[in-house]
């Protein structure tokens, strides 16, 4: 494995396929704005809702987006062959084997880390295509290190595995966010306080404990164990230092966003 390069520079070319994707992305959101629109002002306006129809619009596309990818990451852990050995409560065969010769990655590792580049390619510019609100400048930056962290992981393809058990992690906690906000622009009280607090717990459990708990302590302690001393002072530490500071700098977000 020492003798492996850990860095694919060819993969980078990988990467033209997710602005197809993020194009995807935003051509869909684009449709279904269109198609929601009219409903969802004639609900607005029943309603006496004060919010605007795109914030509504906003908060469905990301329930449903934020739903599949749950659902996606998950089936990856639990069914692929690809995962034997490496799942949330056993993380040290997630490095092993992995790096090969020809810098294959397996196909539906492939796909999934393509598509999530592809959505936050879309995340990041929805607002210049006209189908999507501007984000906060925080959250802006979190799409920028999860991108980079995601494109460096893809890249150097020893930590594809821990990456979409972290990307599950991440994932848990994101339709509940978006669901909580749309029931609190719609106003129903009781379902907005029960979906915030639901939100809330599996926010903090996620994102704040299991975060750290499996993926940076993976990433810290058993990246090295999974690799020759020669590997691991060629190619390896790079991706080791880079991969655990977009990962701190991600988990140092959410706490700041507990405040």
């Amino acid at each position: 494995m020492g003798e492996t390069p850990l860095f694919h520079v060819e993969r980078l070319r990988d990467l033209k396929q997710s602005l197809w994707i993020a194009l995807i992305f935003i051509f869909l959101r684009g449709c279904m704005n269109r198609i929601t629109k009219k409903k969802l002002e004639a609900t607005r306006k029943k309603r006496g809702l004060k919010v605007e129809v795109d914030k509504l619009q906003e908060e469905i596309w990301l329930v449903v987006c934020g739903t599949l990818f749950s659902i996606c990451s998950g089936y990856l852990i639990s069914n692929s062959p690809n995962f034997k050995g490496c799942n949330l409560f056993k993380t040290s065969e997630c490095y092993a084997a992995f790096t090969t010769a020809t810098g294959d990655v397996p196909k539906e590792i492939k796909i999934y880390y393509l598509t999530e580049v592809g959505w936050y390619l879309s995340l990041m510019t929805k607002s210049l295509f006209g189908v999507g609100r501007f984000d906060s400048f925080v959250m802006e930056f979190h799409h920028v290190i999860t991108l980079g962290l995601v494109i460096w992981s893809y890249t150097t393809g020893f930590t594809q595995r821990i990456g979409v058990i972290i990307f599950f992690i991440f994932n848990q906690s994101n339709p509940l966010l978006h669901l909580s906000k749309l029931t609190n622009y719609m106003e129903w009280k009781t379902s907005r306080v029960y979906l915030f607090l639901l939100f809330a717990s599996v926010f903090f459990v996620s994102r704040i404990i299991l975060l750290p708990l499996i993926g940076i302590r993976s990433t810290f302690f058993e990246m090295k164990q999974g690799v020759t001393e020669e590997a691991w002072n060629g190619a390896v530490v790079y991706t080791w230092c880079t991969t655990n500071s977009l990962l701190v700098a991600l988990w140092l977000l959410n706490i700041y966003w507990l405040q």
